[in-house]
């Protein structure tokens, strides 16, 4: 059973403002009291550049998916790449770009990319769509994707669970993560697994493999603002033995959810938005995060161990449609889209604060792309 629009929409923007936390907002005093220095002034290091193809790839029309957040994406091994979306439209645009106010949305759905051609993965089917990994009660439960990797020939991706608490509009919470392993090259569901139960912590927002293991990095709720957390796996075993960072060391047991969290080099703490994006790039580990609460800037910082700690804050991109009641949210960067001459690809969801905008104009509800280069 699909939700109505204006519901789904309502509880996609609070997770997105609040991801998962609900009560008094309390000003983080840390935060409050940081000053610049050195290790975080802003530094101009960062060059863009347009990346239409990308933006006229996810303008659709009908025949499936047409509009969606999150934008995770995973290269498979045929190199395919798999994108994976949270609450998503699948229904007909018109010519005008509006779309019907009896359009289909669903929790989750994959597009899958082969060169210029795309194909929705959904649960059902595309005229009576429903949610790619479902639930028995869709309107009371549900999971938003996370990120996702490859191991042999199976596609492993981290899925947030959320659970409806009362009939209000915050009345909803996260409450685990599980990993959704699919058979490759079909893409279909083999089974589930649940892999973190902290509630703090939304486990699984980025992964990063690099060398001997596969980081996992989750954003921990304070209110409006979120710090970082990372854990690891052996490479080559996500179901493997669990190692967490308590700030000084790698621990066999989660510790603490304040006592984990990524630092700056100056021992502050380091804030980002629900997802954002650790890679590897120009040798260095980093960071890619936007302004948390409507803010339209991106930022990048760096660091020599994928842990941190953390310094050199620089704007990579300010959004340009921000403004009005269009903001922007939950930038993440697409490595396996790095052209010849150095430039990654980046995107950015695009919502709005009026829900029916998505329907007298459906390119609002879609991501944007664009090319970035550290100089």
């Amino acid at each position: 059973m699909k939700k109505s629009i204006a519901s789904q929409l309502l509880l996609s923007l609070l997770t997105v403002m609040l991801f998962a936390t609900c009560g008094e907002i309390v000003p983080d005093k840390e935060a409050l009291t940081q000053s610049p220095d050195d290790e975080s002034m802003m530094m101009t290091g960062v060059t863009t550049k347009p990346a239409n193809k990308f933006n006229n790839m996810f303008n659709r029309y009908g025949n499936g998916w047409t509009g969606g957040d999150a934008t995770y994406s995973v290269k498979l091994p045929d190199g395919r790449t798999v994108w994976m979306f949270g609450d998503s439209f699948l229904d007909t645009v018109y010519a005008d770009n509006t779309r019907p106010l009896t359009s289909p949305l669903i929790r989750n759905c994959f597009m899958v990319q082969n060169g210029t051609n795309m194909t929705t993965l959904c649960g059902n089917n595309i005229d009576d769509p429903e949610a790619l990994v479902n639930t028995a009660d869709p309107a009371n439960e549900w999971y938003w994707p996370g990120d996702g990797t490859v191991i042999g020939d199976t596609l492993y991706v981290f899925m947030m669970y959320f659970v409806r608490t009362g009939g209000g509009g915050f009345d909803f919470a996260y409450q685990r993560t599980d990993l959704v392993t699919f058979s490759l090259p079909t893409i279909t569901e083999v089974n589930r697994t649940t892999v973190f139960t902290n509630e703090d912590i939304m486990w699984g927002a980025d992964i990063l493999e690099d060398g001997s293991y596969i980081y996992v990095y989750g954003p921990e709720s304070f209110t409006f603002t979120k710090y970082p957390h990372v854990m690891r796996f052996p490479a080559g075993n996500i179901r493997g033995t669990k190692e967490f960072w308590n700030g000084t060391t790698w621990v066999t047991t989660e510790p603490a959810t304040t006592v984990g969290r990524m630092k700056r080099t100056n021992g502050l703490n380091i804030d980002v938005s629900a997802q954002f994006a650790v890679f590897y790039s120009g040798g260095k580990y980093r960071m890619v995060t936007q302004d948390v609460l409507f803010g339209p800037n991106i930022y990048s910082w760096e660091a020599s161990n994928p842990n941190g700690p953390w310094k050199i804050k620089q704007t990579v991109y300010t959004t340009p449609e921000t403004g009005g009641d269009i903001w922007t949210y939950n930038a993440w960067v697409h490595p396996q889209f790095t052209t010849a001459d150095g430039y990654i690809l980046l995107s950015y969801n695009k919502n709005s604060l009026n829900f029916l905008d998505l329907f007298g104009d459906a390119t609002i509800y879609r991501p944007q792309f664009v090319y970035f280069k550290y100089l």
